[in-house]
């Protein structure tokens, strides 16, 4: 007998039907209850089956945020099919490539991009179906909102088994072709629950989602879903227009990126707002500038919480918790971590030989959860080299302290190998951000006859700032090979889609032409 009680689909089909009578959403006049979220998701589902989709299939979504986007996911879920979610962002070459990556059978796309995935469906034999959201559709394309229309909005009988593909997200590619990270229905409940216990929710919350739901805040809307908050979700990132649903709709809750911060922190000196009903603001996907976040907090006060995760382990490996932060007002080196694990999390630091290391040596970071990706797809090669006895090889590199705090030094392929010594760019760069007039900094090792490598430092200035200064701020604070040989000026650093500084971007023009890049 097939087991469903450990599956994201049991808990998409329960967790709608339990908080039914509580506001999903009320926006701009349009008021949607989650009972209205649950009956268009049941009619998604039942028109999925009713295609001859359901446990074992993969369905693609390329939505912008919305309740559209809520409502084909909660739908996916339901029918036991894995979600492929994609980026509106990806350039038309990925979409194509993940579409037929993922063996996608159906998908769910914006109008916008209506012409484009129809153009590929020649190349795409297994993509039978495309569901177009937002507008109107040719002769070979479904309308969503005839879709929805033609099923039923009973209740879905959960056949999903835990060990069922249940959600493939593709890695952001920044390092050669995305790859899609495979969880099971039952590692995918497993995170949802590790969210909930983790993540200060509370029902009355109102959560405002700005980045991607393709992303890290598709668990959030889940995870919240479970808990029964409302939400508010844009589709673009427009600052003013986020300040003022702040103040106006009283939001006490978001994620964002340190880059929106510190975007956020810039406005609001020019534009004064109330902000007072923000009482929890968290943070990740990239390392934060120590400086901006102490200003951060002087702003907002101690409402801070710090996740590090990875697709593969999404989200929930280590938190630096509120409590955390107010910890860091006496003791500021904590603000460098990561925090400590969370509780479902088994962590360890090894050596090139994988052997674990003594309490603050440097090493890989080793994590083992119930939520660790089952595999990447079509790639058993590298999943092997990834998950070894139970184990997930995250490729960051750290140490951990006396009190269980984590700190990242960097991503093991981004060291620098300088002179035969190894350099952890983030070292460099968060000396480099304690600078009062550098905005953003990122280093990176650039072709060198004599260093193989030299370490340079990519900086946008804030005011007047020279490359002697920059170089003599970081004389006698670092080790002579770690300092920077070069200081780079530039108005801006290239981003990934999640706000990311692409590291990638910014080495291809040093090493362009070179046989190796390292």
């Amino acid at each position: 007998m097939r087991d469903a009680v450990q599956t994201s689909q049991n808990l998409a089909i329960n967790t709608l039907k339990k908080h039914r009578d509580r506001i999903f959403t009320d926006r701009e006049g349009l008021t949607l209850r989650y009972g209205d979220i649950e009956v268009a998701s049941n009619r998604v589902a039942n028109g999925i089956l009713a295609c001859g989709y359901g446990p074992g299939d993969h369905i693609a979504v390329v939505l912008p945020n919305g309740a559209d986007y809520a409502v084909a996911d909660f739908g996916i879920y339901k029918s036991g099919a894995a979600l492929v979610p994609m980026n509106m962002m990806l350039s038309p070459a990925d979409v194509a490539f993940i579409l037929k990556d993922s063996g996608a059978r159906m998908a769910f796309v914006d109008v916008s991009l209506a012409a484009k995935v129809q153009s590929m469906q020649c190349d795409l034999p297994q993509l039978k179906e495309v569901v177009v959201v937002g507008g109107a559709t040719g002769d070979e394309l479904i309308g969503w909102e005839d879709f929805k229309a033609k099923y039923p909005d009973s209740v879905v009988a959960p056949t999903a088994a835990e060990d069922d593909d249940g959600l493939i997200v593709y890695t952001g590619g920044t390092t050669g072709k995305p790859k899609g990270v495979v969880h099971s229905q039952k590692s995918l409940f497993f995170d949802i629950l590790a969210h909930v216990v983790e993540l200060p929710f509370v029902p009355d919350d109102k959560l405002l989602i700005v980045t991607p739901m393709s992303h890290a805040t598709g668990w959030l809307l889940f995870a919240g879903c479970v808990r029964g908050t409302s939400f508010f979700i844009e589709a673009s990132f427009d600052l003013m227009r986020i300040l003022d649903i702040i103040e106006k709709e009283k939001i006490t809750m978001t994620m964002m990126v340190p880059t929106i911060i510190y975007v956020f922190l810039d406005i609001i000196k020019t534009k004064p707002c109330d902000l007072s009903s923000l009482r929890v603001i968290g943070y990740g996907a990239a390392p934060i500038s120590e400086k901006r976040l102490a200003e951060a907090l002087e702003v907002f006060g101690p409402i801070f919480y710090q996740k590090y995760g990875l697709v593969e382990c999404p989200n929930m490996i280590t938190t630096l918790s509120v409590a955390d932060h107010i910890k860091a007002l006496k003791n500021p080196a904590i603000l460098q971590s990561c925090g400590r694990p969370d509780v479902m999390v088994s962590l360890k630091i090894v050596d090139e030989e994988g052997r674990e290391v003594p309490t603050g040596q440097v090493g890989e970071i080793l994590v083992k959860a119930p939520y660790v990706m089952n595999r990447y797809l079509n790639q058993p090669d590298i999943t092997a080299e990834t998950l070894k006895d139970g184990w997930l090889c995250t490729g960051d590199m750290g140490r951990v302290d006396e009190e269980g705090y984590v700190y990242i030094l960097d991503r093991k392929k981004d060291m620098i190998i300088s002179g035969g010594m190894n350099v952890f760019p983030v070292e460099v760069e968060e000396l480099i951000r304690k600078h009062p007039r550098v905005k953003e900094v990122s280093v990176i090792g650039i072709p060198d006859d004599y260093w193989g490598e030299a370490v340079t430092a990519c900086v946008v200035p804030d005011g007047e700032v020279t490359e002697d200064e920059i170089k003599a701020f970081c004389k006698g604070k670092l080790a002579k090979y770690a300092q920077p040989k070069n200081v780079v000026f530039q108005d801006a650093l290239p981003k990934t889609l999640i706000g990311k500084i692409d590291k990638k971007g910014l080495r291809e023009p040093f090493w362009e032409g070179k046989a190796r890049r390292v």
